[in-house]
């Protein structure tokens, strides 16, 4: 089994998929309405790390240290951090630790942050690099959308849920506002059925973000 000892040298400032100003743009909020900034913030921030979260992985570019052990090939790891900017940003490759590795020695993948050893190397494999999107200008569109999405869905359900609740009795010039517990009931599944249809759209847009265990 790999074992994976990751180090994180340099964290990011910011770890949100989608900037307050694009998400009003896509809530339909004009850009002047500060009213409920604090509450988009605050959902930035938690549905970001729901989607991380939900694709095993940290998407801000840090740089960090990874130590790999129990390779089964031995001579192929996996970046947790990724994408890779440029080949310039894997700062050095040691194998075993403290024995520098020639660039020559081995190729990267930029993309999906793959290290080709050309040859079977002592453990363990040490690997000091910058990672991931610089957040959140650099997310990928696929990402800001499904961030956009849960925000809109819990919003517009939250809404309903609240409201649902609330009746009223009127009588000659009296009116009276009190909250029904049943109705509420029947808001919080109407909540249940509203996100459970948006599980393979959100599924669908972040399949290809996941990373696998390897």
């Amino acid at each position: 089994m790999v074992d994976i000892i990751l180090k994180t040298l340099e964290p990011a400032t910011s770890y949100n998929l989608i900037s307050l100003e694009e998400l009003k743009i896509k809530l339909g909020i004009a850009s002047g309405d500060t009213s409920q900034d604090d509450l988009l913030n605050l959902m930035i921030a938690s549905y970001s790390d729901v989607i991380a979260t939900m694709c095993n992985r940290v998407f801000a570019k840090e740089k960090v240290r990874e130590t790999w052990r129990g390779l089964d090939s031995g001579n192929r790891v996996f970046l947790s951090h990724y994408p890779i900017a440029t080949e310039t940003d894997i700062e050095s490759v040691e194998c075993p630790r403290g024995s520098m590795m020639d660039p020559a020695g081995y190729e990267i993948e930029l993309k999906s942050g793959k290290v080709e050893l050309y040859s079977s190397q002592s453990e363990p494999i040490v690997i000091t690099y910058t990672g991931g999107y610089d957040l959140p200008t650099q997310a990928p569109p696929a990402l800001k959308e499904a961030t956009s999405i849960l925000i809109r869905e819990i919003k517009a359900q939250a809404q309903i849920a609240g409201v649902a609740g609330i009746r009223s009795l009127v009588h000659k010039e009296s009116r009276v506002v009190f909250f029904d517990p049943n109705q509420s009931k029947g808001g919080s599944t109407t909540f249940n059925q509203g996100m459970g249809g948006l599980t393979g759209t959100i599924n669908a847009l972040l399949m290809h973000y996941v990373r696998f265990q390897v």
